[in-house]
């Protein structure tokens, strides 16, 4: 894989890949490129002006970023007071960054632009999450994305993010390992692969971590925020959000939310309290729909219809929906109580009308609980759906190299 040599060199500096600390000069560089992409394009003026950087100064660092082709210009701006100006904005291909989703129906890859758009998608199914088949398909599905980029988007590729299960055993106790195939796989064996297929650095993160991570990325009002966040799919998972920052834990682990108990353990109990990833998983759901011989992807983005949403369907999925927004209900509080959330926000692989459904009767059931003392946060829908996990996945790259901050995630 070619990468354009001016771009190249940009890249491997180790001071600006954050290999050692990131001086004054890199750091600005990154705050000025994370200024215009919030903006949408500024001149040096308003540059200068917003970061309280000299002209000067802002002149060299956008004339590098220009050079390197992470930054283009607009056309001059004439006819207002003063000298014509030119707005400078984010290119879209200065940087190409492609995450990769490991799910337990699919693998799905995209390439995410400099800009935050996804330039191509591709996706591969299978009947179970097996380690050696995922394995198997990584060469055919670089090859396929890869062969869907331009010359120019490959040169510009940077990484490539990984978001993957974790846990796996606790997903079993709720849908089983068919045939015995659950990956057992090392985080290590895992990016080794990648890297091997695809030819760049590999990094891997929590699939509902990763998800967290692009709701925060695409709502610029939780950036300095708190949130609890739920992403519901075959199995729930979730993330603690602290002043805008992932809270990953020790492990990784943090914001394992599915581990919840929904009820007290004592002595009386000859059995021990059921978690919450066995009271809203979809997996839930699709069994009911088997049992109502209804097809098991309809509720879904990526199987289902929203024009196939008729009564026999919402019936169904209303018997699932009560346990679930109960569960969920209990979970919110419980997890607003400890860090005082500014919002609880929903996502998940369901189609949009249903997830609206699940937080409306989720939000009914938290007013049932006794509210002392709590300060009730904002309840919303995520902003992405299905492809949160990767998209959050392909913005750990981006975030390495060009983000103020690299430690978007946590690690306590």
């Amino acid at each position: 894989m070619s990468v354009d040599s001016t771009f190249g060199a940009f890249l491997d500096d180790e001071t600006h890949r954050g290999g050692n600390q990131i001086g004054v000069k890199y750091y600005n560089e990154r705050l000025i490129l994370s200024l215009i992409r919030e903006a949408g394009s500024l001149p040096k003026a308003d540059i200068a002006r917003i970061t309280r950087l000299s002209a000067q100064t802002v002149t060299t660092i956008v004339n590098r970023l220009l050079k390197v082709g992470l930054l283009r210009k607009k056309e001059v701006i004439r006819g207002r007071i003063g000298q014509p100006s030119t707005p400078i904005e984010i290119a879209p291909d200065g940087a190409i960054s492609i995450g990769v989703k490991i799910g337990r129906r699919s693998l799905d890859l995209l390439a995410l632009s400099f800009d935050r758009r996804v330039v191509v998608k591709k996706s591969f199914g299978y009947d179970a999450l097996s380690g050696d088949l995922v394995s198997d398909l990584m060469g055919t599905a670089f090859d396929s994305l890869m062969g869907a980029l331009s010359n120019v988007q490959r040169s510009r590729l940077i990484g490539v993010g990984i978001a993957a299960p974790t846990a796996i055993e606790a997903g079993e106790a709720v849908i089983g390992d068919p045939g015995g195939t659950s990956p057992r796989w090392r985080e290590a064996d895992l990016i080794a692969r990648v890297e091997e297929t695809s030819g760049l650095k590999a990094v891997v993160l929590n699939d509902a971590t990763a998800a967290c991570l692009a709701e925060i990325d695409a709502r610029r009002d939780s950036r300095n925020r708190s949130m609890v966040y739920f992403y519901v799919s075959t199995l729930i998972g979730g993330g603690i959000v602290l002043q805008g920052n992932i809270i990953a834990g020790r492990t990784g682990n943090a914001g394992a939310v599915g581990a919840i108990p929904l009820a007290l353990a004592t002595k009386s109990r000859k059995s021990k309290p059921a978690q919450l990833i066995e009271a809203t998983s979809l997996n839930r759901l699709e069994d009911l729909a088997v049992g109502r011989k209804l097809p098991v992807s309809m509720f879904r983005e990526d199987g289902g219809s929203v024009a196939e949403l008729d009564a026999r369907v919402l019936d169904c999925f209303d018997e699932w929906c009560d346990l679930a927004a109960d569960a969920l209900a209990f979970a919110a509080i419980s997890g607003t109580s400890f860090i005082e959330a500014d919002s609880v926000v929903i996502d998940g692989v369901l189609l949009r009308p249903l997830l609206d459904r699940l937080i409306a009767r989720v939000q009914q059931r938290v007013a049932s609980y006794n509210l002392e003392g709590i300060s009730i946060p904002e309840f919303r829908i995520g902003s992405i759906g299905f492809d949160a996990r990767a998209i959050g996945a392909a913005l750990i790259p981006l975030n390495e190299q060009f983000a103020p901050d690299n430690k978007v995630v946590l690690k306590s």
